[in-house]
């Protein structure tokens, strides 16, 4: 008999993921996004007490020892709460190759970059000691440019974040190899999706309070219509993402595909429901004090990192499933 085929997290997983959610929501208020685009100190600190960065590695080497279903649950919660990329980056950082530096002991800190057309871009974390730049043939991990190599600024209000171009960034510590980068992706994914069901939650919870013509903007046909839209792409988004985690921890033929896919999936469900979420939220959603642009905003910096829809897109149409 034919061993049965596992298509979504266990009931163990999604309950311990759903147990950090509750701390992450109390940690991780949106309303700190106005102020920094970059996670705090007592932040980090609680964020490394509870595990976050230490989920994937063995236990051996003094992590959590548990999976990749794990790891993408968590992540899920962390891109609800919009936590920086450096978040993501330092848990994505876990994965690279033969680099004792970065296990959990070292208390490493990574902020994220990437390269478009011969320029590298930072995403300035002022705390980082390591970065992380993405390229569209790979990923490597640098020493934090500090001071005058710290590079010229970007513009901030626009992506929330301290973006800085630098000119270089000296020899790679370490090159990630394909199963590292299929880690990175699923963080990307799963970071989009929670970005997804974060925009589903907002305009959800706002078309219930907001009255128009004496009745609430959400028994309108048309705000319905989006909303169910919104609830659609949100779920193929977290079980894609899921599924695909999964995919990765029994080693499928296909976990390739499935995290591209999910990469794919999420990254246009967070878009399209955050571009949603302005709409029924009408003018208040292009306020700069209220919280819909933060999604977006967020979104496409996560985007920019990974690679882009269309980097995606194409390695789905190259992959080889093994079907």
């Amino acid at each position: 008999m034919e061993l049965e085929i596992q298509y979504h997290p266990s009931v163990d997983q999604l309950a311990l993921a759903g147990t950090i959610e509750d701390s992450l929501t109390e940690l991780l208020p949106l309303s700190r996004v106005h102020k920094a685009g970059e996670e705090d100190l007592d932040t980090w600190t609680q964020l490394r007490e509870m595990g976050i960065f230490a989920i994937g590695l063995r236990e051996d080497e003094g992590g959590s020892g548990l999976g990749a279903a794990e790891e993408a649950l968590i992540a899920m919660a962390l891109g609800r709460r919009l936590a920086a990329p450096a978040v993501f980056a330092t848990m994505g950082a876990a994965h690279a190759p033969a680099l004792p530096m970065m296990r959990p002991g070292g208390g490493e800190r990574v902020s994220s970059g990437y390269r478009r057309e011969g320029k590298v871009v930072l995403v300035n974390d002022a705390a980082a000691q390591r970065i992380l730049v993405r390229g569209a043939s790979g990923a490597e991990l640098f020493d934090s440019p500090q001071g005058a190599d710290a590079g010229r600024a970007i513009d901030s209000r626009l992506w929330l974040s301290d973006l800085r171009e630098v000119a270089a960034l000296g020899a790679p510590l370490v090159k990630f190899d394909e199963a590292g980068m299929l880690r990175l992706r699923l963080l990307d994914a799963a970071a989009l999706a929670g970005i997804a069901q974060a925009a589903l939650d907002m305009a959800v919870a706002y078309a219930g309070t907001r009255e128009q013509f004496g009745r609430p903007i959400g028994s309108f046909q048309a705000v319905k219509h989006h909303c169910a839209n919104m609830a659609i792409a949100a779920r193929c988004a977290r079980d894609q993402t899921a599924f695909a985690a999964v995919a990765l921890d029994q080693d499928r033929e296909d976990a390739a595909f499935q995290v591209e896919s999910a990469l794919f999936v999420a990254g246009s469900a967070a878009l399209d429901n955050a571009g949603k979420n302005i709409q029924i939220h009408g003018g208040l959603g292009f306020s700069d004090e209220a919280d819909p642009h933060l999604l977006i905003k967020r979104a496409q910096l996560l985007l920019t990192v990974a690679g882009g829809l269309e980097a995606a897109n194409d390695r789905i149409a190259n992959s080889t499933t093994g079907w």
